[in-house]
Protein backbone atom coordinates (compact mmCIF):
# COMPACT_ATOMS: atom_id res chain seq x y z
CA UNK A 1 0.00 0.00 0.00
CA UNK A 2 2.89 2.42 0.65
CA UNK A 3 3.89 1.97 -2.96
CA UNK A 4 0.44 3.01 -4.15
CA UNK A 5 0.46 6.25 -2.01
CA UNK A 6 3.94 7.21 -3.19
CA UNK A 7 2.89 6.77 -6.79
CA UNK A 8 -0.31 8.75 -6.30
CA UNK A 9 1.57 11.49 -4.44
CA UNK A 10 4.25 11.61 -7.18
CA UNK A 11 1.57 11.87 -9.84
CA UNK A 12 -0.21 14.73 -8.04
CA UNK A 13 3.09 16.55 -7.57
CA UNK A 14 3.97 16.20 -11.25
CA UNK A 15 0.45 17.20 -12.36
CA UNK A 16 0.51 20.30 -10.11
CA UNK A 17 3.90 21.41 -11.48
CA UNK A 18 2.77 20.81 -15.08
CA UNK A 19 -0.51 22.73 -14.63
CA UNK A 20 1.29 25.60 -12.84
CA UNK A 21 3.94 25.71 -15.58
CA UNK A 22 1.28 25.80 -18.32
CA UNK A 23 -0.59 28.64 -16.57
CA UNK A 24 2.68 30.56 -16.10
CA UNK A 25 3.61 30.08 -19.78
CA UNK A 26 0.16 31.25 -20.91
CA UNK A 27 0.51 34.38 -18.78
CA UNK A 28 4.07 35.02 -19.99
CA UNK A 29 3.28 34.82 -23.73
CA UNK A 30 1.36 38.16 -24.01
CA UNK A 31 3.87 39.88 -21.74
CA UNK A 32 6.82 38.69 -23.82
CA UNK A 33 5.03 39.53 -27.09
CA UNK A 34 4.39 43.08 -25.86
CA UNK A 35 7.99 43.49 -24.74
CA UNK A 36 9.60 42.05 -27.90
CA UNK A 37 7.09 43.42 -30.45
CA UNK A 38 9.24 46.42 -31.48
CA UNK A 39 12.21 44.15 -32.19
CA UNK A 40 10.55 42.85 -35.34
CA UNK A 41 9.17 46.25 -36.36
CA UNK A 42 10.97 48.25 -39.03
CA UNK A 43 12.49 51.36 -37.45
CA UNK A 44 11.38 54.55 -39.15
CA UNK A 45 14.16 56.99 -40.05
CA UNK A 46 12.19 59.31 -42.25
CA UNK A 47 8.59 59.80 -43.19
CA UNK A 48 7.24 58.05 -46.22
CA UNK A 49 5.02 61.01 -47.07
CA UNK A 50 6.28 64.26 -48.57
CA UNK A 51 6.90 67.11 -46.11
CA UNK A 52 5.46 70.56 -46.86
CA UNK A 53 8.42 72.97 -46.97
CA UNK A 54 7.31 76.23 -48.64
CA UNK A 55 5.01 77.96 -51.09
CA UNK A 56 5.81 77.48 -54.78
CA UNK A 57 5.54 81.25 -55.25
CA UNK A 58 8.67 81.61 -53.04
CA UNK A 59 10.73 80.02 -55.83
CA UNK A 60 11.58 82.21 -58.82
CA UNK A 61 12.81 80.63 -62.09
CA UNK A 62 16.50 81.34 -62.61
CA UNK A 63 17.01 82.67 -59.05
CA UNK A 64 19.58 81.29 -56.63
CA UNK A 65 18.62 77.99 -55.00
CA UNK A 66 16.92 78.18 -51.63
CA UNK A 67 17.93 76.04 -48.64
CA UNK A 68 15.04 74.63 -46.58
CA UNK A 69 14.94 72.50 -43.45
CA UNK A 70 12.94 69.29 -43.71
CA UNK A 71 11.18 68.43 -40.47
CA UNK A 72 8.84 65.52 -39.87
CA UNK A 73 5.73 66.56 -37.96
CA UNK A 74 5.73 63.17 -36.25
CA UNK A 75 8.33 60.41 -36.31
CA UNK A 76 7.54 57.03 -34.87
CA UNK A 77 9.54 53.87 -34.38
CA UNK A 78 8.93 50.67 -32.45
CA UNK A 79 9.19 52.23 -28.99
CA UNK A 80 8.58 55.96 -29.23
CA UNK A 81 6.90 58.81 -31.06
CA UNK A 82 8.47 62.26 -31.46
CA UNK A 83 7.08 65.57 -32.69
CA UNK A 84 8.76 68.08 -35.06
CA UNK A 85 11.89 66.01 -35.82
CA UNK A 86 14.59 67.49 -38.09
CA UNK A 87 15.39 65.04 -40.90
CA UNK A 88 17.82 67.11 -42.92
CA UNK A 89 17.81 69.90 -45.44
CA UNK A 90 17.35 70.39 -49.16
CA UNK A 91 18.29 72.87 -51.85
CA UNK A 92 15.23 73.91 -53.85
CA UNK A 93 15.26 75.67 -57.19
CA UNK A 94 12.89 76.34 -60.01
CA UNK A 95 14.38 75.84 -63.45
CA UNK A 96 13.71 78.24 -66.33
CA UNK A 97 10.98 75.91 -67.63
CA UNK A 98 9.19 76.05 -64.23
CA UNK A 99 10.18 72.61 -62.91
CA UNK A 100 10.83 72.51 -59.16
CA UNK A 101 13.95 70.52 -58.24
CA UNK A 102 15.18 69.43 -54.82
CA UNK A 103 18.65 68.20 -53.91
CA UNK A 104 19.97 66.86 -50.62
CA UNK A 105 22.39 69.21 -48.85
CA UNK A 106 24.54 66.20 -47.87
CA UNK A 107 27.58 65.84 -50.13
CA UNK A 108 27.54 62.39 -51.78
CA UNK A 109 31.27 62.09 -51.07
CA UNK A 110 31.37 62.03 -47.25
CA UNK A 111 28.15 63.75 -46.17
CA UNK A 112 29.45 67.28 -45.51
CA UNK A 113 26.92 70.11 -45.79
CA UNK A 114 26.90 71.45 -49.35
CA UNK A 115 26.57 75.21 -49.71
CA UNK A 116 25.77 77.49 -52.63
CA UNK A 117 28.33 79.92 -54.03
CA UNK A 118 26.60 82.87 -55.70
CA UNK A 119 29.94 84.06 -57.18
CA UNK A 120 30.55 80.72 -58.89
CA UNK A 121 26.82 80.03 -59.44
CA UNK A 122 27.23 76.46 -58.26
CA UNK A 123 26.91 74.19 -55.24
CA UNK A 124 30.18 73.68 -53.37
CA UNK A 125 31.24 71.24 -50.65
CA UNK A 126 33.64 73.10 -48.34
CA UNK A 127 35.23 69.95 -46.90
CA UNK A 128 36.92 68.47 -49.96
CA UNK A 129 36.15 71.06 -52.66
CA UNK A 130 33.63 69.16 -54.75
CA UNK A 131 31.57 71.32 -57.08
CA UNK A 132 28.11 70.74 -58.54
CA UNK A 133 26.16 72.48 -61.30
CA UNK A 134 22.74 74.02 -60.69
CA UNK A 135 21.13 70.83 -62.02
CA UNK A 136 23.07 68.80 -59.42
CA UNK A 137 25.60 67.27 -61.83
CA UNK A 138 29.17 66.74 -60.58
CA UNK A 139 31.62 69.34 -61.91
CA UNK A 140 34.85 68.55 -60.03
CA UNK A 141 36.30 67.15 -56.82
CA UNK A 142 36.59 63.75 -55.18
CA UNK A 143 32.87 63.00 -55.17
CA UNK A 144 31.88 60.09 -57.42
CA UNK A 145 28.41 61.38 -58.39
CA UNK A 146 26.27 64.48 -58.51
CA UNK A 147 24.02 65.82 -55.78
CA UNK A 148 21.30 63.42 -54.69
CA UNK A 149 17.89 64.49 -56.02
CA UNK A 150 14.95 64.30 -53.64
CA UNK A 151 11.39 63.47 -54.73
CA UNK A 152 9.43 66.71 -54.97
CA UNK A 153 5.81 67.47 -55.79
CA UNK A 154 3.75 70.62 -55.97
CA UNK A 155 0.19 70.45 -54.65
CA UNK A 156 -2.16 73.40 -54.34
CA UNK A 157 0.72 75.88 -54.58
CA UNK A 158 2.83 74.16 -51.90
CA UNK A 159 6.18 72.43 -52.48
CA UNK A 160 6.48 69.05 -50.75
CA UNK A 161 9.74 67.12 -50.48
CA UNK A 162 10.31 63.51 -49.46
CA UNK A 163 13.62 63.25 -47.60
CA UNK A 164 15.78 60.29 -48.62
CA UNK A 165 19.20 59.29 -47.31
CA UNK A 166 21.63 57.81 -49.82
CA UNK A 167 24.80 55.79 -49.33
CA UNK A 168 27.93 57.92 -49.35
CA UNK A 169 31.06 57.67 -51.49
CA UNK A 170 29.63 55.41 -54.19
CA UNK A 171 29.22 56.14 -57.89
CA UNK A 172 25.77 54.52 -57.90
CA UNK A 173 22.89 56.18 -56.07
CA UNK A 174 21.50 53.70 -53.51
CA UNK A 175 19.27 54.40 -50.53
CA UNK A 176 20.99 54.05 -47.18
Amino acid sequence: MADEGTTRRGFLKTATVAIGGAIGALAAVPILRTFFHPVGTRVVTSPEEPVDVLAESDLVPGAAPRRVEIRASRLRDGWSSQEDVPLGAAWLRKSDDGEVQAFSTACPHLGCAVGFSAEEDQFVCPCHRSGFALDGERLYGPTKRGLDPLPVEVEEGRVKVTYVRYQLDTSERRRA
